[in-house]
């Protein structure tokens, strides 16, 4: 599972508000499928549940290296590929195929860095980028303190020697700055190494992510311990050192993954239902991801034993290359996802459902389980928490009844971007996002069962749920609530929107939307109440079937909504243009501070404090890494130099670009070097940039109007 620039601090402040279930040992609800509800639980298997993520995680014939790797079209996927299809079939799912698509290869097998005059000889963590040849680097190895621009600026030259970096990929910049911005000082290699952000629960452990930049220099990561024993060396002046990384990698799109598929069918196979998980990995990967993977094949084998017979198809989908699958891009990961529903574009008509599956097997400090979604399932989600009887929390567990959004941490934001509505559990929170995740440390010792069952409960109710209920209950009200909470009402004033038209238009969507949720809960009391009648099935017929019209009318307005609405950066997804409105409320604060003569302030409210925040806080490249890091990492996430091959589920989602980090650069330079900083001509930069920002918002509330009326005329 993903987690970029700061999106761990989010999920750490959510406010939960939660109701405990303790106690409740069975399923205690009216709802005409209580029955096959408590039928699922009773037949799940717990065992299985953890023998299958063991063996995912610990079977070293399943991974590429002895740290327990298995990334993207490695032969470690290849081989998990061919064994998931296997058990698949064991458990009974049927139709089940391996789908091939093309990936950007990454296969780590060995690594050495070993330091001449010392014991040294560690075993690196290799990123995704090239490795050496066999002879290797050896070279001059340099601590370079935290890896920023001004680290080398109080540094000798660096050229072809190996850097030693720390870095805190959570708080301050990902791993892509710090790499770019050694390559342009020169470095041979660079080696990285971290405390904070992620890995803090030892200095022993080790932490990666994805690299999303170009290949560049070889990049790999040591624990803080080494990174200590290294420093000491090069104190006592043993400071040659020789760096080996093989690695198979291969930029050119040639290498496959697979994308594991098994169904359940149902009644009818018009409409389905997906329960996903990734199965690559770093280290044994026990939560990331292989307990996901052992959900879903939990849910479908207490299913089948259950004896269920579901109304739709069933899919359960074990997607190879989530962490990574493509080289030079910033939306380098859920590519294997992001191909198979792009294969399948039909599906986003059919699918009622995607259930995306992460980490599920730990409990965080609260003991408190999260469901998160898209607004539209929000409602739905919270109904069937507080109020349906279905949900069974074990032992100590607790249910969240707060509800959040999904962001683009994981496969649902591909399947989401094509029109298909999703939820996922949690994910990472709590302590395992900074202390274990990506690490060695992320194993099997962190294992709930109460946790686990918890969650294979709540999918496997909710599966049958939506199953049985004739009509989908995608609440579309909630995406007004979400386009009137990010339009902004002052900035769209200022930029010379008519908010009050805006806001009309908004609440005949909203009415339109109330109508079609009557519609939605209508037909489902009544086929609720024809169960309690014992109805025949002519009449249970018909009445799915008027609840697969409205599906269809659902599924149509939810993809249109993608189309209009979906904004994505690095962090997260939004409705509407929020971004926008937080860049101009930046360039609005970094003028007042200019006026003040402000540059850096006791409270974070200086120039700089403000404008090193914009476009998602990227313009911090600038201050970290220097002018050039910023220019191209600002440029990555503007569609209008990123190749389109290279967008991914970024393609026709990304924001607007405010380009002001170069002044921002050069005030922050006059103030490093001492001199006077031109305090007017960074005014009317900054100023330039808020009109053309202004523009943007008078764009993009046209367009937004001009969507709320087409979604009207769809819900009609």
């Amino acid at each position: 599972m993903k987690k970029r620039l700061l999106c761990i601090i989010a999920v750490l402040t959510l406010v939960i508000m939660t109701f405990s279930a303790c106690g409740q040992k069975g399923v205690d609800s009216d709802l005409s499928m209580a029955g096959e509800v408590q039928a699922f639980a009773d037949a799940i298997d717990m065992d299985y549940a953890y023998d299958l993520a063991y063996e995912l995680g610990y079977n070293m014939d399943l991974a590429d290296n002895e740290l327990g790797w298995r990334t993207a079209g490695s032969d470690a996927e290849h081989k998990t590929a061919d064994y998931l299809a296997e058990e698949m079939k064991k458990i009974g799912l049927v139709d089940v195929e391996k789908v091939g698509t093309p990936v950007d290869k990454f296969q780590f097998n060995d690594s050495s860095l070993t330091i001449e005059g010392t014991d040294i000889d560690l075993m690196p963590a290799a990123y995704q980028c090239s490795g050496t040849d066999a002879d290797g680097i050896t070279a001059e190895i340099v601590d370079a303190g935290g890896g920023y621009e001004y680290d080398y600026l109080e540094m000798d030259d660096v050229k072809g020697k190996i850097v030693l970096a720390k870095v805190d990929q959570a708080n301050e910049a990902w791993i892509d700055g710090y790499v770019r911005c050694a390559y342009e000082q020169g470095a041979a290699a660079i080696v990285t190494w971290a405390n904070s952000g992620y890995g803090e629960v030892s200095e022993d452990s080790i932490n990666v992510q994805d690299i999303c930049c170009e290949d560049l220099i070889p990049t790999v990561a040591i624990s803080a311990n080494q990174a200590k024993e290294i420093k000491a060396a090069i104190k006592e002046g043993n400071n040659k050192a020789t760096l080996k990384v093989d690695v198979e990698y291969a930029d050119d799109n040639s290498g496959t993954t697979y994308n594991v598929v098994g169904k359940i069918p149902g009644k009818s196979g018009d409409q389905q239902i997906i329960l996903g998980s990734h199965y690559d990995k770093y280290w044994y990967g026990f939560q990331d991801n292989c307990t996901a993977v052992s959900l879903t094949f939990a849910v479908a084998k207490a299913m089948i034993e259950s004896g269920y017979v579901p109304e739709n198809d069933i899919l359960v989908v074990a997607h190879g290359a989530e962490e990574w699958g493509a080289a030079d891009s910033q939306f380098d990961w859920t590519i294997g996802a992001w191909e198979m529903i792009e294969a399948n574009p039909d599906w986003a008509k059919k699918t009622i459902c995607m259930i995306n599956t992460e980490l599920p097997g730990y409990v965080n400090e609260n003991n408190t389980l999260n469901v998160i979604t898209v607004p539209e399932y929000r409602t739905m989600a919270q109904k069937l928490i507080a109020e349906s009887g279905l949900v069974v929390p074990y032992g100590d567990i607790i249910m969240s009844e707060e509800v959040t959004n999904v962001s683009n941490m994981e496969d649902g934001v591909s399947y989401r971007w094509h029109g298909v509505p999703y939820m996922l559990n949690g994910g990472v929170g709590g302590d395992f996002g900074t202390q274990r995740y990506h690490t060695h440390f992320d194993d099997a010792d962190t294992y709930d069962e109460d946790a686990m069952k918890t969650n294979i409960h709540w999918y496997g109710a909710f599966s049958i749920y939506m199953d049985k209920m004739p009509a989908m209950e995608l609440d579309l009200t909630t995406t007004c609530d979400e386009l009137e909470a990010n339009l902004g009402d002052d900035i769209a004033k200022a930029a010379g929107v008519d908010v009050e038209a805006y806001k009309a238009e908004l609440a005949k969507l909203k009415d339109a939307a109330a109508a079609h949720n009557e519609k939605i809960a209508d037909v489902n009391a009544r086929y609720e109440a024809a169960m309690a009648e014992g109805a025949d099935e002519e009449t249970l017929a018909a009445l799915r079937a008027e609840g697969n019209a409205l599906d269809a009318i659902s599924l149509e307005a939810f993809k249109e909504i993608q189309v209009q609405y979906l904004k994505a950066d690095d962090c997260d997804v939004y409705l509407g243009h929020p971004q926008v409105n937080t860049n101009i409320e930046l360039l609005q604060g970094t003028l007042a501070a200019l006026d003040e003569g402000v540059l850096w302030g006791d409270d974070g409210d200086g120039a700089l404090d403000i404008a090193f925040n914009m476009n998602s806080y990227h313009d911090w490249y600038y201050y970290y890494f220097g002018e050039e890091v910023g220019d191209n990492s600002a440029s990555q996430y503007d569609a209008e130099f990123v190749p389109e091959e290279n967008l991914y589920w970024g393609k026709d989602r990304l924001a607007k670009v405010t380009y002001v980090g170069d002044t921002t650069y050069d005030l922050y330079m006059a103030d490093y070097n001492g001199e006077d900083p031109d305090i007017e001509g960074a005014k009317a930069v900054y100023e330039d940039a808020l009109e053309e920002a202004y523009g943007w918002i008078v764009d993009y509330c046209k367009q937004e109007i001009a969507g709320m009326q087409k979604i009207v005329k769809i819900l009609q």
